[in-house]
């Protein structure tokens, strides 16, 4: 069931198994002027979200999650991926792969294509009326809820407690890359996040990110003031 954060800020929570552990899945769908933008579907009929009007765009925001994808593409929505995606998936047929910051579904939404983890080639998204970042393996944010096979995993990872990274974050980024781009994130204007594995952020998120990448970034006191 559809669960609203914020006016035009809509999540879906579902579970889901990796490698054998129980991890969930979240969607994001974010109502814009020109539509509806489905961020990273899980497995459920598109007619979900119907009461919200018409999906336009449907983003598969990284190279592992796009499992879901097709029945979003066959009700004629336009779908975005990182180029990687399509050749992974070449039985999709995408209308914009995304290389380069932007706002190809109107100015509401900032897409930030990352660069710096050639591993994930994630997308990131900053919805700027709820002053909302959607990310999706980038961090993650496991409660104490979950199984304790999967949180004994993720800490083994570094991925738990917290809101954190996983060693494969610390050993795959581009170092000097990757601190350009989550220095540039951390100036935009956000205080909630929104994950694809774990709790929301509701409340902090700028600082939560900050502290998740502690490893990365220099040490400078607070995060970097907004950007407009």
């Amino acid at each position: 069931m559809l669960r609203r954060l914020a006016p035009g800020l809509h999540v879906l929570e579902q579970p889901q198994r990796f490698l054998g552990l129980e991890v969930g899945a979240r969607m994001t769908v974010l109502e814009l002027d020109g539509g509806l933008l489905v961020h990273s579907p899980v497995a459920v009929d598109p007619g979900v979200v119907a009461s919200l009007g018409e999906v336009r765009w449907v983003l598969a925001p990284n190279l592992f999650h796009h499992l879901h994808l097709g029945p979003w593409l066959e009700t004629g929505a336009a779908g975005l991926a990182p180029p990687g995606l399509a050749k992974k998936r070449e039985d999709l047929v995408f209308s914009e792969l995304l290389t380069e910051r932007g706002s190809p579904c109107g100015e509401e939404v900032l897409v930030i294509p990352l660069q710096s983890f050639p591993f994930t080639e994630e997308v990131v998204l900053l919805h700027r009326p709820s002053k909302t970042l959607v990310v999706t393996d980038l961090v993650f944010n496991l409660s104490a809820e979950m199984p304790w096979l999967t949180r004994t995993a993720f800490w083994a990872l570094g991925g738990y407690p917290g809101c954190r990274t996983t060693v494969l974050e610390q050993a795959l980024m581009e170092r000097e890359l990757a601190r350009g781009e989550l220095e540039s994130i951390l100036g935009l204007r956000f205080d909630r996040l929104v994950m694809a594995h774990g709790e929301v952020v509701e409340s902090g998120g700028r600082d939560a990110l900050a502290r998740a990448f502690e490893w990365l970034l220099p040490r400078r006191g607070p995060v970097m003031p907004y950007q407009r």
